[in-house]
């Protein structure tokens, strides 16, 4: 099953982060990673995040690597390599997280 996320859930009026339990600081920690990598190399059609699968739950056991893409709607697309995990990233642009180099025309 995919995890679809809308970054703005994790999120107050101002950006800042809402009181999270737990379980929820795990998952918004590991988007966040994947936010950051995609959003750092927004170019590449493929990304590979320095990040295992296993780090989005406790008691996951899939070793695998994610890789990550941009739309051409601004929503990050993310799959596991190994397992059958993946998800998408919506309402992440403009976040603190998105540190794509910015050109002024």
């Amino acid at each position: 099953m995919a995890l679809k996320v809308d970054f703005k859930q994790f999120l107050d009026e101002k950006g800042e982060v809402l009181a999270l339990t737990e379980q929820a600081k795990t998952v918004f920690n590991f988007l966040t990673k994947i936010v950051l990598s995609v959003s750092e190399n927004i170019e590449q059609p493929l990304i590979d995040v320095d990040l295992n699968c296993n780090t989005r739950g406790t008691e996951l056991s899939c070793e695998g690597s994610i890789e990550a893409s941009c739309s051409s709607i601004n929503i990050i697309e993310w799959h596991c390599d190994t397992c059958e995990a993946s998800g998408t990233i919506s309402n992440w642009k403009g976040s603190m997280w998105d540190i794509q180099k910015r050109t002024i025309h």
